[in-house]
């Protein structure tokens, strides 16, 4: 009977991580957020243009908003959460969030929650112009409120996929 081997190889990155010299982690998210800070101006842009979209084809105010379909809602959504980096504190990543599952949720069950949807565009509008001057509590209960909004209009978003994923 032959005996197991076991090989051990190093990657580079793990030979790089433990050289002496470089740069700490404290001095890597200063520049890192450095970084961040000479996109912030174009991130801002796409921020508010997401927004401006999502609210022009699916606001209330839209002509054909029931023609539009749910899956471009979604990217729109997603795209918030990645521009939220530019605004910290401000809550509207949950909210995008919240969104997702909104969209995901009507768009699985063939449910037109406009009403929802609407709410979540306003949430969206509020938690930009004043999200990070908010106070916690009032940003948290918007938060909570749209998880509600969400959950009378669709369900719960966690109990459908938990059901989905039993199911399949």
């Amino acid at each position: 009977m032959s005996k197991v081997r076991k090989f051990r190889v190093k990657s580079r990155l793990a030979t790089l991580a433990f050289q002496s010299g470089g740069i700490s982690a404290n001095q890597a998210l200063k520049q890192a957020d450095a970084g961040l800070d000479t996109l912030r101006g174009e991130g801002l842009v796409a921020l508010d243009a997401a927004i401006a979209e999502i609210d022009a084809r699916y606001g209330p105010n839209a002509a054909g908003r029931t023609g539009e379909p749910l899956e471009d809602l979604y990217r729109l959504s997603c795209s918030v959460i990645d521009m939220a980096l530019f605004v910290p504190g401000s809550g509207m990543d949950d909210c995008a969030r919240s969104f997702c599952g909104l969209v995901d949720l009507s768009h699985e069950l063939d449910i037109q929650a406009w009403d929802a949807i609407d709410v979540h565009i306003e949430a969206l509008r509020l938690l930009r112009l004043a999200g990070a001057a908010m106070s916690g509590p009032q940003r948290q209960s918007i938060l909570d409120g749209l998880i509600q909004v969400t959950r009378k209009r669709v369900g719960d978003p966690n109990e459908f996929y938990d059901r989905a994923a039993a199911a399949g």
